[in-house]
This record gives C-alpha cells, sequence and structure tokens, in this order.
C-alpha cells in the first residue's frame, strides 16, 4: 500500500530563534516519517509570504493530501492567511510547546485569524516527541487522505435503481460538491453482453483458479459458470474506465434473467474494488471511505437483528460480503441462491466473518443533509449452524457493538450496513467533521 503524503512548511521571522525553528522542523519531520508517512520538506525555514505559497503549491502539485504549518517561531499571520487563502488544500498549524520560540504566541494569533476570516484548519499544539499529540495528527492526515482519495474518483451504477429503495441513491451534485465523487452509469446489457461473450477459456482458466480455494460447493455447473461470467464482465467493464467504485442494481432484469451478481461482487470486494449491491450509492462511497480509513477490505450487508441480550449485531447480506472476511477461504462454501429471491440462480458465498475489531459506517441523508453513523466493536465468528436462525446459504457478520442500543437502533435509516476491520472510529469522526457531516455515534 503507498504511503500517504503530507507536507511540512515551518514558518519564522530571520529576527526570532531560527535554531529553535530548524530543530522544531527536523524534529516533526522525523517524528512524521517514523509513522510511515512520505514526508515533504524544506531543509530551511521558510521567511516570505510567496515562498510560502510557492513551496505549497510544489507540494499539492507533488500528491500531498494536506501540509502542516509548523510555527517555528513567531510569525506573521498575513503569510498563513495568504497561503491557505491561495492553495486549495487542507491545512493545519503545528505550534511547539516550547517558551523559548514564542511558537504558541504565533499559533494564539494565526489560529484566531484564520478563524475571523473563515478559512478552515486545524490547529495543534504540542512537542513532537508527545505521543498522544502524533496520534491526533496522524489521524487528521489520514482523514485528509480519505478526502483526497475520494476526489476525482468515480462511481459507477450498474443497472440504475432497484424499485422502492429511496435510501440507496443520492443527490449527483450533492455527492460531487462535498466528496468530489462523479457518478456514472452503465447499462447491465453492457455487462450481459461481456458475460455471454467472454471467451471460453478465460473462464476456465477462472475457475481453475478460484474454485479449488473455497469449502463445499453445491451449485450446478451451469449456475457456477454464469456467476464466473458475471465476475469477469464486470470486472472488464470496471476496468474500461478506471473505476474503482460501483453500485450494483442486481434486482430484477439479471437475478431473474441471467444470474445474480453475489460472487461477482464478493470476488471484486477481495480485490482492489469498493462493490455495493442494490445499486446503493451511499453504500458504495460508505465502503470506500471505510477502505482508505483502514487500509482493508470492507463490507456490505443487511442489518438483520439485534440482540439487547447479547448486544449483538447481526449483518447478513444475500451473497455479496468480500469472502475474504472469513479469514480462510476453506471455510466459505458456495451455494445457490434461493429460489424466492432469483429465477436464474447464482453462486453465493457462506460463512461468518472471522474475529476482529471493527469500525462500522454509514452515510444517510435528512431533510437534504448528510449524515453517517459511526461505531465500534467486535466480530464474533459463529458457527455455520447458526447461520440458519437466518440464512444459511448466506455470508453474516456477528458483531459485538460497544454504543448505546437504543441509539444504535433510532439512527438506522437504511437497510444496509457497513464494516471494516480496525479501529479507525476516530479517522471517519475527523473526516466527517473535515466534510461537514453530521457524525453520530
Amino acid at each position: 500500500m503507498e504511503k500517504i503524503k503530507v507536507g511540512v512548511i515551518t514558518l519564522a521571522l530571520p529576527r526570532e530563534r531560527v535554531d529553535l525553528a530548524r530543530k522544531f522542523n527536523f524534529n516533526a519531520v522525523s517524528s512524521l516519517k517514523a509513522n510511515n508517512l512520505e514526508v515533504y520538506y524544506h531543509d530551511d525555514l521558510i521567511y516570505e509570504t510567496t515562498e510560502c505559497i510557492h513551496k505549497a503549491q510544489e507540494y499539492k502539485e507533488k500528491g500531498v493530501c494536506a501540509i502542516l504549518l509548523l510555527m517555528g517561531t513567531w510569525v506573521d499571520s498575513p503569510t498563513v492567511v495568504d497561503t491557505i487563502k491561495e492553495i486549495q488544500i487542507p491545512f493545519a498549524v503545528w505550534a511547539e510547546d516550547n517558551p523559548a520560540s514564542f511558537s504558541l504566541t504565533a499559533g494564539g494569533i494565526v489560529h484566531g485569524s484564520l478563524d475571523e476570516l473563515g478559512l478552515d484548519h486545524k490547529f495543534f499544539y504540542g512537542s513532537t516527541t508527545s505521543t498522544n499529540l502524533l496520534e491526533q495528527i496522524i489521524t487528521y492526515i489520514k482523514a485528509c487522505s480519505i478526502i483526497h482519495n475520494l476526489n476525482h474518483q468515480k462511481l459507477c451504477i450498474v443497472g440504475g435503481r432497484v424499485p422502492g429503495m429511496y435510501t440507496t441513491m443520492a443527490d449527483i451534485i450533492q455527492i460531487k460538491n462535498i466528496f468530489g465523487v462523479e457518478i456514472e452509469h452503465v447499462d447491465s446489457l453492457q455487462v450481459y453482453l461481456e458475460a455471454i461473450n467472454a471467451p471460453e477459456k478465460d473462464i476456465i482458466e477462472l475457475k481453475k483458479t478460484y474454485l479449488p480455494e473455497f469449502g463445499k460447493i453445491t451449485p450446478e455447473e451451469q449456475v457456477i459458470d454464469k456467476s464466473i461470467r458475471l465476475y469477469f464482465a464486470l470486472k472488464k467493464v470496471l476496468n474500461n474506465k478506471n473505476y474503482k467504485i460501483a453500485a450494483i442494481k442486481c434486482m430484477d432484469e439479471m437475478i431473474n434473467h441471467y444470474s445474480s451478481f453475489c460472487l461477482a461482487n464478493s470476488l471484486l470486494n477481495d480485490e482492489e474494488y469498493t462493490i455495493s449491491c442494490e445499486g446503493d450509492i451511499y453504500g458504495a462511497i460508505s465502503m470506500h471511505i471505510l477502505k482508505l480509513a483502514s487500509g482493508n477490505i470492507s463490507l456490505f450487508g443487511d442489518i438483520n437483528h439485534l440482540d439487547f441480550q447479547e448486544r449483538m449485531l447481526r449483518i447478513v447480506n444475500c451473497g455479496s460480503m468480500p469472502s475474504l472476511m472469513s479469514g480462510n477461504r476453506k471455510e466459505v462454501d458456495l451455494a445457490c441462491q434461493y429460489d424466492y429471491l432469483s429465477k436464474a440462480g447464482g453462486v453465493t458465498t457462506a460463512f461468518s466473518v472471522k474475529d476482529s475489531p471493527i469500525t462500522g459506517a454509514r452515510l444517510f441523508r435528512v431533510k437534504g443533509n448528510l449524515g453517517m453513523l459511526v461505531f465500534s466493536g467486535n466480530t464474533v465468528k459463529q458457527s455455520k449452524e447458526r447461520l440458519k436462525e437466518s440464512r444459511e446459504h448466506w455470508p453474516q457478520a456477528f458483531i459485538k457493538f460497544d454504543c448505546d442500543s437504543e441509539k444504535l437502533i433510532q439512527n438506522f435509516r437504511s437497510n444496509h450496513m457497513h464494516i471494516c476491520f480496525g479501529d479507525c472510529l476516530n479517522i471517519i469522526k475527523e473526516f466527517c467533521s473535515l466534510k461537514d457531516i453530521s457524525c453520530i455515534s
């Protein structure tokens, strides 16, 4: 995985303690590098506004997600103000806890000036050796990285809207304005044609590659063949236009007349793609935010049951959960989609998600305003017998959650929910703060 890129500019005035400013610059850069960041920095100090703007622009062009402005000494506030006004990128101001440098004095006037002018920024104060402060700064940088990675992404809706599912659809202008994500459409027919015309040798090779990795396999050969063809076709369509995020309709055309997308979605979610089902735009974006925050795969599923006694949330899906979330594909069975849901059938995956700390998140909208529900917890792997309580041939995640049960219930505003492995709750909250999205936890 590529390192997150961040820029560092240390400001000072020639008449002040530039020796302390240089030391602050060196120690800050060293601390950031030690946290596995790719740091762009200038060995010397910046004294002039034009020089600061030039350096910030240079770092932006190199792909940094944010720039940290270090208050090496007392500085002229207009240097910071004009740079932030000129260069459209997240900025943070960092003042050091060193009384000899008057760094906090500079930080106070810069922070206040930016607030008076309504210029967005983050303010940090503390030592380069402070574990707590560095955690805050790294969290901020990772949240900025999500913004950077979402910007100019394309989200492909395959097939359009599933009837009746209001909470899967979004205002494409709002999504573009807030996240920078362009929403485009591909008809299901295009995927279908790619599937039925897929070269036989490629399909045979895919079967040889994937099928031995799974556990019990019960679907008939023709059902498997169509599901593998959909994987081949969907991947080809996405690659042709460089889509990394997609929302797949599936119901009713494909699932009733050719095959369900379940196995295709599952395999693609195991890879570098983010795939939601039922044309869920908010689901796809929520999943991708989780994926960027954690550096790992994310899950799409339905809120199925909340047990107040066990404090356990069960998420179930008709087959598109990433199979690698099982921990071992040999524990993943391949079954045939239920007849009541699909006239054509299709391969589904059946497993319980492995034990792991998790973060859950879901975007929603209330009266036109975006919000995000977030929570943390742990998945608890269950026996396949327990899957029968809901649907034994579908994948399921059992989550011991940390938040208040009643509050969680009241903030379910969709049939869908998403999780990733790892605790990245603070990163998601920081991201929401930066995007002015109401965050509920």
